[in-house]
């Protein structure tokens, strides 16, 4: 028997399907692999493609909207990086909307250090290029604010993305007083 869906996931689910995207391209990450389950059981009209880099998740994207289609493009904030010279030099300019969805890294209980600069740099980046953003801030909010930014993206023609932070696909409990992963701390003597 398969363990339930978190709800978050459900709600991410409902946003993109109730935005009107029925393509979404993909770069698996371990918290969007809930959002495909959710998708191949509840969402059989959704139609998922696997990417096997961001720029090349955009492509698909920007060629299935000149298809006549409404792409979502699901990726991890550290492969943001590897997206920019598609978004900049593709999508904004050409006004090819998206309904992009990043599963934040490098954000409050971020164990890998190596994900907390692009993390910490994915809003100012959305906002130096022009792009609307918004954040899922629980799972109760998450179908309406995936379906408001799809919307918004499709209506407007420009991309839109929603970033999944960590506290609300994983249910991390805070971060200990050292401002860090608790594992760690323990190592370095900082708790009980």
């Amino acid at each position: 028997m398969t363990a339930a869906a978190p709800a978050w996931a459900v709600g991410v689910c409902s946003g993109v399907h109730a935005a009107g995207s029925r393509d979404v391209v993909y770069v698996p990450d371990n918290p969007l692999s809930h959002v495909l389950r959710v998708f191949e059981h509840q969402f059989r009209d959704v139609r998922l493609m696997l990417a096997t880099r961001e720029e090349e998740a955009f492509g698909i994207a920007a060629g299935l909207y000149l298809g006549g289609r409404l792409p979502t493009v699901m990726l991890q904030s550290s492969g943001l990086g590897n997206s920019l010279n598609a978004l900049t030099s593709l999508f904004v300019p050409y006004q090819i909307p998206a309904l992009i969805l990043i599963s934040m890294r490098g954000d409050a209980n971020e164990w890998n250090a190596a994900q907390v600069p692009m993390g910490r740099a994915v809003r100012a980046i959305f906002e130096s290029i022009g792009m609307p953003h918004s954040t899922v801030e629980s799972a109760e909010t998450a179908a309406e604010t995936v379906r408001l930014a799809g919307r918004t993206a499709f209506g407007t023609r420009i991309g839109n993305a929603c970033l999944l932070p960590r506290r609300v696909t994983t249910g991390s409990a805070p971060l200990t007083a050292a401002g860090s992963d608790p594992r760690s701390d323990r190592k370095r003597g900082l708790t009980a």
